[in-house]
């Protein structure tokens, strides 16, 4: 590599640029949604557009093929093979002398009167690329290895170009074709890992990574995209095992924290709260470590715990907006309704301009049915943001829980009209126009839906549930739909009880009682109150002759349904057409 540094710690020094793919906003509400805060569709670990990414760090994209320094480059670009007709040979200039603006002009004279030389394509392609100008530089890069495909530092280099541009199929292409020509390349394999994890690859990801482990463990971001694919293939421990080589890791406790909000997001939250309580000591934002330290907690269903280290950090002066929000929900969880109402309007008097903190009142109130507080905090919340889709679709959805149809048409369409890209204000009015028994409104507006959100599973499964609810006779055609909206809901999110019921459902129907009875036992698991899932599970161990299990689930239903009865309100919209 000349007197440049060596590659291997170029492309680490290059993955240092790579930013934190999770706004905390979208890791908030995740957290809050897979406890069952939000509305259970799918909100996930927002990731920053790849193309946003590479544009943000294109100045560093060079280095992962040592052009970092002009003397580097000069000794990574191929040798022209030929002067240049008019001006004298030589390499790329050096940094501390020639200007390198001069070069590139003499590099397109060149071109110009020599169009076919590779090296001269080759050379100012890789000029283009260093100064972060890709789009400009794969045109000449293209050039020189059709005129010369053999030459694998211009390949690397054209990947590189195509990885800023947010090509991913290309750079993988060119990355593949040099590990086919130089297959120990540890380099191409560590960035074809990373590639393919980013197109979605995880197991051919996992495979490439791990055989690089070396050149992994030494970046925090190539230890996690690891651990990433190894969580995307249910391969949990292996995730644990990789997390833990941030431990002691030089980048230090921010490494960990990463690790830590990592695990979150794929519901790992035990393996979280370890990580984020082994740098309390260390972390040197004590609020914002706390702080997710309490959703990992908060996720996990440990109210207690997460009260308790919300509240030391509110002891200790972290008491921020967020904070004291995710407190409120703390108490909204143990029903402790009037310090919840004490903690979200602390929240909402330290941050009055976001909107977030409202909706959040609203959605808690309305959750424990004190609807009369709820819309009183709606009506307040749309005459502070009279523009806000989230507002009049959260008004829309107490009004819905109340039965004021008329009112919650108004709202949601409101919503709609402000934001019609807002799946849950679609989705809160086909729900209304469904209890207004406007079905070919609803079934329109489901329809629509579906075509505008195909990957929110929550909207799915509410469409899945109008079909099933439908009047009439169901065909087969009708009977494959419904499940279809069903399987693809839970592939898009598999957290939600409601559709292992309605699959189970559908199962014992088509007397496939093995397969209703794994879907009923998640459903029961994931929601242990959810009585009609053991009563159906009673049925299926009855008919499996498994007696003992059946009169078990049979008295567990009959307790549960009970106390859905005493608090049954009996002014609510049918339970399957909330929001």
């Amino acid at each position: 590599m000349g007197g440049g540094l060596p590659l291997p710690f170029l492309v680490l020094q290059w993955f240092s640029g790579r930013q934190d793919l999770s706004g905390c906003e979208e890791f908030r509400r995740d957290a809050l949604d897979s406890a069952g805060i939000m509305e259970a569709r799918p909100f996930r670990l927002a990731r920053m557009s790849l193309r946003t990414i590479l544009t943000r760090i294109a100045m560093l994209l060079p280095v992962v093929f040592g052009l970092f320094s002009s003397s580097a480059m000069a000794s990574a670009l191929p040798s022209p093979r030929a002067a240049l007709p008019t001006f004298p040979q030589r390499t790329l200039p050096d940094a501390q002398g020639d200007d390198p603006a001069k070069h590139e002009a003499e590099l397109r004279e060149a071109i110009r009167r020599a169009p076919t030389n590779p090296a001269y394509l080759a050379q100012l392609g890789s000029i283009l690329a260093m100064q972060s100008k890709p789009g400009e530089a794969v045109p000449y890069l293209e050039r020189a290895l059709k005129l010369n495909p053999g030459d694998m530092e211009t390949r690397r280099t054209l990947a590189t170009s195509y990885w800023q541009l947010g090509k991913l199929a290309e750079t993988r292409k060119n990355l593949e074709i040099v590990l086919k020509t130089r297959p120990n390349d540890t380099l191409a394999v560590l960035l074809l890992g990373m590639v393919s994890e980013d197109l979605g690859d995880h197991e051919r990801a996992a495979v490439l990574l791990a055989d690089v482990i070396p050149l992994v463990r030494q970046r925090p971001e190539t230890i996690n995209s690891l651990a990433r694919a190894y969580y995307h293939l249910g391969q949990t421990d292996k995730a644990r095992n990789t997390l833990q080589m941030h431990v002691g890791h030089p980048a230090g406790p921010e490494a960990v924290f990463k690790g830590g909000r990592l695990a979150v997001e794929f519901k790992d939250y035990d393996t979280a709260e370890k990580m984020f309580l082994s740098i309390q000591p260390t972390y040197p934002d004590a609020a914002t470590l706390n702080y997710n330290l309490a959703l990992a907690q908060f996720s996990a269903n440990r109210y207690a715990d997460c009260e308790k280290t919300l509240l030391a950090s509110i002891g200790y002066g972290h008491g921020t907006a967020e904070a004291y929000a995710l407190l409120g929900w703390t108490y909204q969880k143990q029903d402790h309704l009037p310090e919840m109402l004490k903690a979200f309007e602390k929240a909402i008097n330290m941050d009055p301009a976001n909107q977030t903190y409202y909706i959040d009142l609203g959605d808690g109130l309305a959750e424990k049915k004190n609807y009369a507080t709820a819309i009183e905090v709606a009506k307040e919340a749309a005459k502070r943001f009279p523009s806000s889709s989230s507002v009049y679709s959260m008004k829309g959805s107490v009004e819905l829980k109340m039965y004021l149809l008329t009112e919650a048409l108004k709202s949601y369409s409101k919503a709609v009209e402000l934001d019609p890209n807002n799946p849950r204000s679609v989705l809160g009015l086909a729900l209304t126009q469904w209890n207004m028994d406007r079905s070919d409104d609803a079934a329109k507006a489901f329809e629509e839906g579906v075509r505008k959100f195909p990957r929110d599973g929550f909207f799915l499964l509410k469409y899945a549930l109008f079909l099933l609810n439908a009047p009439g006779e169901r065909d087969a055609q009708q009977v494959a739909r419904i499940k279809n909206l069903l399987k693809k809901s839970e592939e898009l999110d598999d957290s939600m009880a409601e559709t292992h019921f309605q699959l189970g459902n559908l199962a014992m129907q088509e007397n496939k009682y093995d397969e209703a009875l794994k879907e009923l036992q998640i459903a029961a698991k994931l929601e242990p109150d959810l009585s009609k899932a053991h009563l159906a599970l009673a049925r299926v161990y009855r008919r499996a002759g498994r007696t003992e299990e059946a009169e078990k689930e049979t008295e567990l239903h009959r307790k549960l349904k009970a106390s859905e009865e005493q608090n049954a309100d009996v002014n609510a919209a049918i339970g399957t057409r909330h929001p």
